[in-house]
């Protein structure tokens, strides 16, 4: 467990590194990990760089095969693991958890405008913990705030 919590946090600092970076007047940004992982072999390649272009990511793979441009800025990210991001496919961020507060309360007591607000807390504390994709299945009761 505690090697998971490592490497999702290493994966939420990269995250946050890549935005700062992309919001800049640079063009090129060149990540470079300890390790990256993309799901294609279920390995961790080391030696890998990973190129944004803005903020898509345009090139991954081994240092040595990469075209890297001259005015690159190079973001080094020493003991961390770059991977793509996470995809949650059930997820309802107009909710608190149960055990928190009782479904009946959050729907009937709780204010719209409340509810819209704690979405948007929710939807960043996901984003935060890695997952890049979300998929809502329902404002249970919040109509169209989302």
């Amino acid at each position: 467990m505690k090697k998971i919590l490592n490497v999702l946090l290493h994966m939420t600092c990269a995250a946050v590194l890549v935005c700062t970076v992309s919001s800049s007047n640079a063009t090129t940004t060149v990540l470079r990990a300890d390790r990256v992982w993309t799901a294609e072999d279920a390995t961790l390649h080391t030696h890998w760089l990973v190129i944004v272009d803005g903020q898509k990511i345009s090139a991954v793979g081994p240092a040595d095969k990469l075209h890297v441009p001259d005015d690159a800025i190079f973001l080094n990210l020493p003991g961390m693991t770059l991977m793509p991001g996470l995809i949650d496919l059930h997820s309802h961020v107009f909710l608190h958890p149960y055990n928190e507060t009782l479904w009946n309360d959050q729907v009937l007591k709780e204010t719209l405008a409340y509810r819209t607000l704690e979405a948007g807390v929710h939807a960043r504390q996901t984003l935060m913990a890695g997952f890049t994709t979300l998929r809502d299945l329902g404002t249970e009761g919040a109509g169209n705030a989302d």
